[in-house]
C-alpha cells in the first residue's frame, strides 16, 4: 500500500465513527503552519475535539524521531491527540518516546478490531438493558398479586430472560456457537441470538392477565 492510499484508508476509518476528516490539511500553530495526512475533528458530549493522524507507509518499523515530530506538531497546534499508524511496527526508543504521553502508536488493523469489539460490546450491553427493563416490569407485576406472582408464564419469561442474559454473557466472551443446551438451541452470529430474544423481550414487554 502507499502512502496516498494509506492516507485515504486512515481517514475512511475514522469518519466510519462518525467523525470529520480532511486529507493533507494545512494548519497554522503558534510556531508555524504544519501539514498533517489526516485532520479529524468531532464532539463528545459537547466538548469538541482535534485529531492528528500521520501515516506511514514504510516497510521498516518507525523510529522515535517520528513520535518526537508529531509530538511536535501536536503541542503546536493544541490538539488534544496524535496518532502514528504503522502497519509493520514502531522501535523500541518511539514506543519508549510516546508511553504516558498522547501520542498513539498503532496501525489500521488494530484500530478495526478495536472499533469492532467496542461496537459489539455496545449493542450486547444495550441489550441487557434491555432484558433487565423486561425484567423489571415482571417484577413489578409480581407484586401487584398472587395472581401475578404464581403464574407460571410469567414465571417462565422471566426463566428464559435471565438465560437469555447468560447467553449474551457467551457471545461477550465470543464463545460462538452461543449454545442453550435445555432448548437444543444453537446461535452462530450475534444477529441469530438478538432475534431469539428480542422475541421473549416484546413478550415480557406486552404480556398481562
Amino acid at each position: 500500500m502507499n502512502w496516498s492510499d494509506y492516507q485515504k484508508k486512515a481517514a475512511e476509518f475514522f469518519s466510519s465513527l462518525g467523525l470529520k476528516t480532511e486529507i493533507e490539511r494545512k494548519l497554522e500553530g503558534v510556531r508555524t503552519v504544519h501539514a498533517v495526512d489526516v485532520y479529524v475533528s468531532g464532539n463528545f458530549s459537547g466538548v469538541e475535539f482535534i485529531w492528528i493522524v500521520e501515516c506511514k507507509a514504510w516497510k521498516n518499523n518507525i523510529p522515535k524521531e517520528k513520535v518526537m515530530a508529531l509530538t511536535s506538531i501536536v503541542q503546536d497546534i493544541g490538539a488534544d491527540r496524535g496518532f502514528l499508524l504503522s502497519e509493520v511496527g514502531f522501535q523500541s526508543g518511539a514506543i519508549l518516546a510516546a508511553r504516558s504521553s498522547n501520542i498513539t502508536l498503532t496501525s489500521l488493523e488494530d484500530l478495526s478490531a478495536s472499533a469492532e469489539k467496542f461496537s459489539i460490546d455496545t449493542l450486547i450491553g444495550r441489550k441487557v438493558w434491555e432484558v433487565q427493563k423486561a425484567k423489571s416490569r415482571l417484577l413489578e407485576l409480581r407484586r401487584k398479586s398472587d395472581a401475578y406472582k404464581y403464574n407460571p408464564f410469567r414465571v417462565g419469561l422471566f426463566g428464559e430472560l435471565s438465560v437469555f442474559e447468560l447467553l449474551l454473557d457467551d457471545a461477550l466472551q465470543g464463545k460462538y456457537p452461543v449454545v442453550y443446551p435445555t432448548k437444543g438451541h444453537s446461535f452462530t452470529t450475534l444477529e441469530e441470538l438478538f432475534a431469539y430474544g428480542d422475541q421473549i423481550i416484546e413478550q415480557a414487554n406486552v404480556w398481562d392477565l
